[in-house]
């Protein structure tokens, strides 16, 4: 089960009132598509499963809302096979680290992640999460906030072995993006056998190719899932003054082996 347990449960109690599925964490297939068309209501299909990390986003400037450079550490790590991307956001509330981890380890494996922040070299915050059942070839976004200013990043991505328990459900979602001015609408269709529990997604907001906002949310049904065969839908906004002109979406979900 992701940690993002907190957001999670807010998001079942939205959904139980309002009928809707938006809220956050998380997500997928492979994470990741993009209506790169500047039209108001342009609806690309996204049959992928991943998205390389190197192309995922542009991570050369700095955060919004920061005149400081952050950088990960040199002694930032990760299992073999893993590859992780690290995308800095500060805003008027938050200074965060999203992690873009693209599993090319070859076998479906669960992530433990920590991730330590640093001012000026001294130690401000350190944070830890995981993912589970994250499928081979796939790309997940972990989200890691410190409540203090910070200049420089180091992460620790450990793979491991899934437990019986597990089925990878990435593979099997198909992605639809339709992207409004201020708002995408993200649909999924689980193609698989598993239904897809607690699937998260998370946005990035782009105009003119720079990164001014991010969001994130929940697709699934009142049973917090995606069945086999159905299309879930929700959306995602940006209160960003002028709105954006593409955005990438990341997502994830897991399924139980009940065989």
């Amino acid at each position: 089960m992701m940690k993002k347990a907190i957001a999670l449960v807010c998001a079942i109690l939205m959904a139980a009132t309002a009928l809707t599925a938006c809220g956050k964490n998380g997500d997928a297939p492979a994470p990741v598509s993009s209506a790169a068309d500047n039209n108001q209501t342009s609806s690309v299909a996204q049959p992928v499963t991943s998205t390389p990390a190197s192309s995922a986003a542009d991570t050369s400037s700095a955060p919004v809302g920061s005149n400081v450079k952050v950088e990960a550490s040199k002694n930032s790590k990760a299992s073999e096979g893993i590859k992780v991307e690290g995308i800095p956001f500060f805003d008027d509330y938050s200074k965060n680290v999203y992690l873009l981890i693209t599993n090319d380890s070859g076998k479906d494996c669960n992530l433990d992640i920590n991730v330590d922040f640093f001012k000026d070299g001294k130690n401000v915050g350190t944070t830890s999460n995981y993912i589970d059942a994250v499928a081979k070839g796939t790309t997940v976004c972990g989200d890691f906030s410190c409540d203090e200013d910070f200049n420089s990043y180091e992460y620790k991505v450990v793979a491991s072995d899934l437990s019986s328990y597990e089925v990878p459900v990435d593979q099997d979602l198909a992605l639809e993006v339709s992207q409004l001015t201020n708002k995408v609408i993200v649909s999924l269709t689980n193609n698989g056998k598993t239904p897809a529990n607690y699937v998260w997604y998370d946005v990035f907001f782009y105009k003119n190719g720079k990164l001014v906002d991010h969001n994130y949310d929940y697709c699934y049904d009142d049973d917090s899932e995606i069945k086999p065969g159905a299309t879930e839908r929700s959306e995602c906004s940006t209160s960003v003054e002028g709105g954006f002109d593409d955005a990438k979406v990341y997502f994830h979900g897991e399924g139980d082996n009940i065989s």
